[in-house]
Parts: structure tokens; C-alpha cells; sequence
């Protein structure tokens, strides 16, 4: 690895050569965590309740055909995904449980959902009808599974509660097509006030209602995301749908999880370079940063297009040395420059955690949440953008037991 030939991390197993010979800068995502996360969350809401993790959108940037296989073996129930393509991408992997596709999909996806087994979320007529028809002709031996989604109130995708027991009555009209679920999405779960939720709960309510009186006999109900499940337990319903808690991460900059669930993902580099600058000098684009005085800085091979947000470049550190090294100047697209605090001896080769997990052996580093504060954002959209080409190690057990990297992904029993 580099010209060293592992990398000592502070809290995980070393990486040696034998499993990682590539850049310096990478991606630890603790699978033991994961692990821990989704016990935890299957500990909240109970064996009769239906554990759905969702690993859209990579899984959030941590690697979805590995945190998908993980998932299942923690004790979720399903996955759930957005588009066909993630679906799609779990079944090549091998993965068979059950997966349902959340977002809208186009004409020429359904024959794909459907010879792959997925189940698809239904939330207009003709929708249901062009469904059944190409599920008619692929001659499919089992009826396409279809949740039907109401919209409560986000007022982005699902049903109008007026259409909520036609579109029901179309699904129903085709053998081609099982109802297995009846969904709605929480739009402020996460707000300190309540009463958003309970006013979609109540048109949820009204809808069910409707429909028990047209004769349309009740599927599994599910609105649970993080939030809700964290803090409405009288909403788990039959199902819930875990996407951000299973990865540590908090639903809203102002919603904390509790105590026991663990940021899974870190990120960790080497020095390249140290170098000595004076009073007057500029550092990296735009000279930004000028020093008045003399120090050292760590050149450190991690930008933005590994994700991190070059906007964050006055305001975020990294740790080197058990201290914060300030950023000095622009986050470059390859590379990044950090003023070494006075106290620390370093030399290039060094471990930097460029971005920790909170634990008290990845402090002085920030986190994701951390990062999102001074950002202004959530830290989902941060970990989303955790590009590709930054190498993913996972690790369980003490053990390096899969790498994902521009190559693909590359599994060590």
C-alpha cells in the first residue's frame, strides 16, 4: 500500500498488501457495526414486524452489494432499493431476498423488474394496468408483488387518497398482480414536532378506512422510516423501512440516535509531502490561506472528487497525529493540504483519519454528522457522494473480508 506496505488503522484490523496494494486513501466500512445497528433496530420493533433495509443509492455511499448481503444476514427481512438498476444490480450479486423498487419506474423497466422478481411500488391506474400486461406476456409464473402508495402529504410520489381505492380495485382486478403492501412516507418524522406525522397518520387512517369499506382486504401497512421507527413505535405497523439509522448516522442534524448505534464508514489516508511555508505564503488555489508565520503542512491525497465538499475547505480538519490538522486552503479534486499542529511529528507515510466515527480512538477527526452541521446539509448527502474511485475495505471480525474499488468488488473468505 503506497510505499509502505500496510496501513495501520486505529481502530480496525491492519490492511496489509496481500488484500490492498492500491492508493493510499480509503474507505473502512465496519460490517461488525452494521451488524449491531440493525440488532438494534430489530430489538425496537420486535419479531413480527418486518425488518425492510434500504440500501439505495450504493447504501448510501457505503457499498450496496456487500451492506445488502450483510443486511440479510443481520436479520432484516427485505431490501429496498430506488431504481431497477440498484435492484438489479443486488439479484447479479446473487442476493435473493425479497426487494422492493421505491421510486417510480419507467415503461421500459417493468419487464426488468419483473423477470428479476421485484417488487414494485403502484400508485396510478395505468400503471397497474401496463404492469400486468407485460407481466401477462412475459408469461411470469408468480403474480408480480405491488405495494400501493399513498401520498399523505409530501406531495412527491404516491396515490391521491381520492384515487387510493380505484387504484387499489385496478391492482386487485388483475391475477397478474398481488397486493402485498399498502406504504406512505413520513415528509418530517424527524422534526421535533410531532404533529406532521400525525396529521399523515391521519389521512393514512382515512385511506385504510376507504378501502375496508370498498372490501379490499388489508396487506402489510408500512410509513416507517428512520425517524418514525426511532420515535414513534405505534407506527411499526406491520413493516418498517431502515435506511440511514442501519448505517450510524443521524436522521436529521437534530435528531441524535441513541447511545449504541455506531457510525460505520470512516476515512483514512497517508501523508504525501511536508512542507515548510513562511510568512506571506499561499497555499493551494486562489492563495485563500496565507500564513503569518512559520509551519508545516501535510499534503494529504484525498479531494473532492473522492466527496469531500469543497465548500468545507475553511472550516474542516482531519487528524493527524491524535490532533486536528486544519485545512489550509481549497480541497483540490485530487488532494488536499493540512497545517500540522505545533506538537506533532509526522513524516510522509503517516496515517491521517480524514473523516472518524466519533469513537474516542477516531478523535480528534470529524465525522460525517460533524460535516454536515458546517455544511448545512444531512450527512446522507454526504455519504452519497463518497465517490467510486475512493476503495472501499470491509472489515468484520477482525478481518478484511471484502475490498470494492474501481476494478469491482473482490471477496476473501
Amino acid at each position: 500500500m503506497s510505499d509502505a506496505a500496510t496501513l495501520p488503522l486505529p481502530y480496525a484490523p491492519t490492511i496489509t498488501a496481500e488484500h490492498w496494494a492500491g492508493r493510499p486513501s480509503i474507505a473502512v466500512v465496519d460490517l461488525d457495526a452494521h451488524t449491531s445497528n440493525l440488532r438494534l433496530v430489530r430489538s425496537l420493533i420486535g419479531p413480527n414486524v418486518k425488518l425492510m433495509a434500504v440500501v439505495k443509492a450504493n447504501a448510501y455511499g457505503h457499498g450496496a452489494e456487500i451492506l445488502g448481503e450483510n443486511a440479510i444476514a443481520a436479520g432484516a427481512d427485505e431490501l429496498a432499493v430506488a431504481t431497477v438498476d440498484e435492484g438489479a444490480q443486488l439479484r447479479n450479486a446473487g442476493i435473493e431476498a425479497p426487494i422492493l423498487v421505491l421510486g417510480p419506474i419507467g415503461a421500459g423497466e417493468r419487464t426488468r423488474a419483473i423477470g428479476q422478481n421485484m417488487a414494485v411500488v403502484v400508485s396510478d391506474i395505468g400503471f397497474a394496468h401496463a404492469l400486468a400486461a407485460d407481466a401477462k406476456l412475459m408469461l411470469a409464473k408468480e403474480p408480480v408483488s405491488v405495494h400501493l402508495k399513498i401520498d399523505t402529504g409530501m406531495n412527491r410520489f404516491g396515490t391521491s387518497p381520492e384515487l387510493a381505492v380505484a387504484t387499489a380495485q385496478a391492482i386487485l382486478s388483475h391475477p397478474e398482480l398481488r397486493l402485498d403492501g399498502i406504504m406512505t412516507h413520513m415528509a418530517a418524522a424527524d422534526d421535533p414536532d410531532p404533529h406532521f406525522e400525525r396529521d399523515q397518520i391521519a389521512v393514512f387512517e382515512r385511506v385504510l378506512a376507504d378501502l375496508a369499506d370498498a372490501g379490499v382486504e388489508m396487506p402489510t401497512l408500512h410509513v416507517a422510516n428512520s425517524a418514525t421507527t426511532l420515535r414513534f413505535p405505534e407506527d411499526h405497523r406491520g413493516r418498517v423501512r431502515v435506511g440511514i439509522a442501519q448505517y450510524g448516522l443521524q436522521p436529521d442534524p437534530a435528531m441524535e440516535l441513541p447511545g449504541p448505534f455506531r457510525r460505520i464508514m470512516t476515512v483514512h489516508s497517508r501523508i504525501a509531502r511536508i512542507h515548510e511555508i513562511h510568512p506571506g505564503d499561499g497555499v493551494s488555489y486562489g492563495f485563500r490561506y496565507r500564513t503569518d508565520h512559520d509551519e508545516l503542512t501535510a499534503l494529504v491525497p484525498i479531494g473532492y472528487a473522492d466527496g469531500l465538499r469543497r465548500n468545507l475547505s475553511p472550516l474542516m480538519w482531519m487528524a493527524v497525529g491524535g490532533m486536528r490538522a486544519p485545512v489550509a486552503g481549497r480541497i483540490c479534486m485530487d488532494q488536499t493540504v493540512v497545517r500540522l499542529p505545533e506538537g506533532v511529528e509526522a513524516k510522509p507515510g503517516d496515517v491521517v483519519t480524514v473523516i472518524g466515527n466519533g469513537s474516542e480512538a477516531t478523535t480528534p477527526a470529524p465525522t460525517f454528522d460533524d460535516l454536515a452541521a458546517l455544511s448545512e446539509t444531512i450527512s446522507y448527502e454526504l455519504t452519497c457522494g463518497i465517490a467510486p474511485r475512493l476503495p472501499k475495505i470491509y472489515v468484520r471480525g477482525g478481518e478484511v473480508v471484502a475490498i470494492s474499488d474501481l476494478a469491482g468488488t473482490r471477496k476473501f473468505t
